[in-house]
């Protein structure tokens, strides 16, 4: 279990490293807030180098710190989770937060390496534009985006963010919010669409949500843009969740009823395959 965190954080901590320093000196060198951060990234960095649990003499002694600033920052840290004291000595080491944050970082990275490749196949097997999409600050981010070769397509931009009362994929990557939660963001958020014909009821758009998820795909014509939409499947995680989302993009004379339930039957297969593989029951 210890090696195991240890590769774990040792991902983590190389993918933020550089973004958290630059943020950190972009601070006054006055900032106690940002002395206290750089500091707890000092000794993550420690016990990786290390690879063993330290006292906090010896944290102070490696990076020249006050023994009063040490012994706060191993509170803090410790009961937060982060750090780990171990043995008889109360030594510390990195804890089961960062364990976590590496394997969601980690998890992370195989969802997207796979999602890259079961878009591109799906793209090949219907001809349309396939999208993969995360749910991102209440809104659906397109993460990759593979283009159809038919000669008239719908054109989709990776980054893109979609409001959830737009898009069938957006309906799916909240499904799992509770009704309340649900009512509270979608008021926030709603907007009319360039169609002018996307959902703006709240209740309605939940009722939506609901089946959506309970059919396993959701359809969307017309509701974003005129002569266009989408069919999309969730893909669910280990917990039950759903994490992210397939969708098919074609034009509209391209949605008639057999088209769309191949289509449909097409994104669902992708999804399910993909949630098999990331653990989901």
């Amino acid at each position: 279990m210890q090696n195991a965190g240890i590769q774990a954080v040792e991902v983590t901590a190389m993918a933020t490293r550089v973004r958290a320093r630059t943020a950190i000196e972009g601070e006054e060198d006055g900032a106690s807030g940002s002395r206290s951060v750089r500091r707890a990234l000092e000794i993550f960095e420690l016990m990786l180098a290390r690879g063993e649990a330290l006292a906090v003499v010896e944290i102070v002694s490696a990076l020249k710190i006050p023994k009063s600033t040490a012994y706060e920052l191993a509170r803090t840290l410790t009961e937060a989770g982060y750090l780990e004291r171990m043995g008889k000595e109360g030594r510390l080491f990195l804890g089961r937060k960062l364990f976590e944050l590496g394997m969601m970082y980690r998890s992370q990275i195989d969802l997207l390496k796979e999602g890259s490749q079961v878009v591109e196949a799906l793209r090949d097997a219907t001809g349309e534009t396939v999208q993969f999409s995360v749910l991102e600050n209440e809104m659906m981010l397109v993460l990759i985006k593979e283009e159809g070769s038919h000669p008239i397509r719908i054109i989709s931009r990776v980054g893109s963010r979609v409001p959830i009362n737009w898009a069938a994929a957006a309906r799916l990557l909240v499904s799992d919010l509770d009704d309340a939660t649900l009512q509270e963001m979608l008021k926030r958020t709603i907007v009319q669409s360039p169609s002018g014909k996307a959902v703006m009821e709240v209740d309605k758009l939940i009722q939506q949500i609901r089946k959506f998820r309970k059919q396993g795909y959701a359809v969307e014509i017309n509701e974003a843009n005129d002569h266009a939409g989408c069919v999309a499947a969730p893909v669910i995680d280990a917990t039950g969740r759903c994490i992210a989302a397939i969708s098919v993009v074609a034009p509209e004379q391209r949605l008639g009823k057999a088209s769309r339930d191949k289509l449909i039957e097409a994104v669902r297969a992708a999804a399910d395959g993909l949630s098999h593989r990331l653990g989901a029951p």
